[in-house]
């Protein structure tokens, strides 16, 4: 959160192309005790050119921008009285901050993620739980039902079985499990450098890469940092950047869904990109993405690569690791290395930013990847040839796939994952994922106002893809 008046913070902010959403909080009091707010002469008059100067200072993007003219102020902060209106709401129930759009912009909100349940589907807090979290929207994963025939297209796993010697490489750790983990993951960062062509000490392991992200925006964002991601990604940045009370700079993607990355350029701001991007499937090429890297010299940015393996030869931007010291690759053994049980992921930097994250990980949880999990990463990561052969019979798949659904009358971008985005005007989207629900296949909805239209499809086997097209013409009729 960026601070512009004692206990005033810009929560979140969004640059559209001719004005800024805001989403502004104010601080509960020390002990429960509500604060006096401001005297009168620090509202609205003192409190919009605080806005304006901080986000200046922010973006470093003024030129161009209609919201720096006195006629969009407005937007920001509706009316001096609106103040006291602002301070009470969030200052006796925090726990409506994300319901409560008094102290939001008079815009639709832009943020609202994909993949985060809403207030309604939030646990009621116990009143122990800290004030500061009230507002917390967590992560919600895939379904994960446990019926029998039930076909699971819906969270981006990969539809076969581990490398044949997992289970040995498995049951051989089991003895050691008397005995912490190796907290240096050695023998698993060997493997992973040797096959990214990278030294182990450019590498990082994590109980899932959603350890590597948090470990990097720990280790180089804070309150006055913000991190820049799309409006439309894997919904995880959010989520992380609320827990760890970091600002948001939310940068909405195209019409096509696609990443305009001159948008990213000069930011001056820790920068997430996920490549290729979830849920839209689309793949920036390495030559867009160092770009934004070359004109952020000062500032990390993590390229998010989960699906990489799923993207061609040359897709990744580990390469860019050996010729700048800003860059953070984070890839995850969860989905091509058909691993997602396992928890294990990794990112690839310069050492120096290693040992920065390292220095946040033996701060809390030094064994973080458990012993039958290392051994079975490395054994996963040996059998190259296991490895390629699943990720093509995947990619066939997915060609073959989207060709029907097209034949059907679905439309949308090639992919560059394991799934596919699509959409139809055949029946509404919402309908014919519930449908295929009732019938036991499993895939993904998006109830967000830009993907209320489209359904996320992941890549089974040629079986389940049978399956899955039986029930859904049943479905369309």
């Amino acid at each position: 959160m960026i601070a512009f008046y004692p206990h005033v913070r810009i929560e979140k902010y969004v640059v559209m192309p001719n004005h800024i959403h805001l989403l502004i909080a104010i601080q509960q009091g020390p002990s429960g005790a509500s604060r006096t707010p401001p005297p009168t002469s620090a509202r609205a008059s003192q409190i919009i050119p605080m806005f304006i100067s901080t986000l200046k200072r922010l973006t470093n993007k003024t030129a161009g921008h209609a919201l720096w003219q006195r006629g969009y102020y407005d937007h920001i902060i509706r009316s001096p009285d609106d103040y006291n209106t602002i301070w009470h709401c969030i200052d006796t129930n925090p726990a409506k901050w994300a319901q409560d759009t008094r102290y939001v912009t008079d815009f639709p909100d832009p943020v609202r993620r994909p993949g985060c349940c809403t207030n309604k589907e939030v646990t009621q807090m116990s009143r122990y739980f800290t004030k500061t979290l009230a507002a917390l929207e967590p992560y919600t994963p895939g379904e994960q039902l446990k019926l029998p025939d039930l076909v699971k297209l819906n969270a981006n796993e990969n539809p076969y079985p581990p490398a044949p010697g997992v289970a040995a490489a498995v049951a051989g750790a089991v003895p050691g499990l008397r005995l912490y983990s190796d907290l240096t993951e050695a023998a698993l960062c060997a493997a992973i450098a040797r096959h990214c062509g990278v030294q182990p000490e450019n590498i990082l392991c994590g109980n899932g890469s959603d350890e590597n992200l948090l470990l990097a925006l720990r280790a180089f964002c804070d309150e006055t940092h913000p991190l820049a991601f799309a409006d439309i990604t894997y919904s995880f940045y959010p989520v992380l950047c609320d827990l760890l009370h970091i600002p948001q700079h939310v940068i909405p993607v195209e019409e096509d869904f696609s990443l305009d990355l001159s948008k990213y350029h000069g930011l001056n701001e820790t920068i997430v990109i996920a490549n290729p991007n979830a849920p839209t499937t689309l793949l920036q090429p390495v030559a867009a993405i160092e770009e934004v890297v070359r004109t952020n010299p000062d500032s990390i940015v993590i390229v998010d690569e989960a699906y990489i393996d799923f993207a061609g030869p040359n897709a990744s931007c580990v390469p860019l690791t050996k010729k700048y010291d800003n860059v953070i690759v984070v890839q995850t053994f969860s989905k091509s290395h058909n691993l997602a049980g396992a928890r294990v992921g990794f990112c690839v930097a310069n050492p120096e930013l290693i040992a920065d994250m390292n220095r946040i990980k033996f701060s809390y949880s030094p064994y973080n990847v458990n012993s039958l999990s290392q051994a079975a990463a490395v054994a996963a990561m040996e059998d190259e040839n296991y490895f390629r052969d699943t990720v093509g019979k995947i990619c066939a798949t997915r060609a073959d796939t989207m060709t029907k659904l097209r034949e059907r009358g679905f439309t949308g971008p090639d992919s560059a994952t394991n799934f596919l985005f699509v959409t139809t005007s055949r029946m509404p989207c919402k309908q014919i994922f519930e449908r295929l629900r009732q019938k036991g296949v499993l895939i993904r909805y998006f109830s967000a106002p830009r993907l209320s239209d489209y359904l996320r499809i992941t890549i089974g086997t040629p079986e389940q893809m049978q399956r899955f097209f039986e029930e859904l013409d049943l479905i369309l009729g």
